[in-house]
């Protein structure tokens, strides 16, 4: 299954976030799956965040499942990638 991976980014350490995705996307592809992460979407860490959810909901719309990560309630972001999810009927999973 294609997942797209859905968490907290903005406003934490992004060397911390990054590993953690990295873990996750890890875990998930040793199950089988295709993982797609956010922090890959080939824009800059400095582009605005309009341009990244934008993006990113376009990379999601391509996807089989989302898989939120704990604190993603926390996230304008992940909240936004939810609903999208749940709205297209993508299988939605939690960490």
């Amino acid at each position: 299954m294609k997942i797209y991976l859905s968490g907290k980014i903005s406003g934490t350490d992004l060397d911390y976030v990054r590993r953690l995705f990295d873990k996750v996307a890890t875990t998930l592809r040793a199950l089988g799956h295709e993982v797609t992460n956010p922090l890959c979407n080939g824009l800059s860490e400095t582009d605005p965040w309009e341009e990244h959810i934008a993006k990113d909901i376009i990379n999601l719309m391509d996807c089989e499942g989302i898989y939120m990560l704990q604190g993603w309630e926390d996230s304008q972001g992940a909240r936004i990638e939810h609903a999208v999810a749940k709205e297209i009927g993508l299988k939605v999973m939690y960490e």
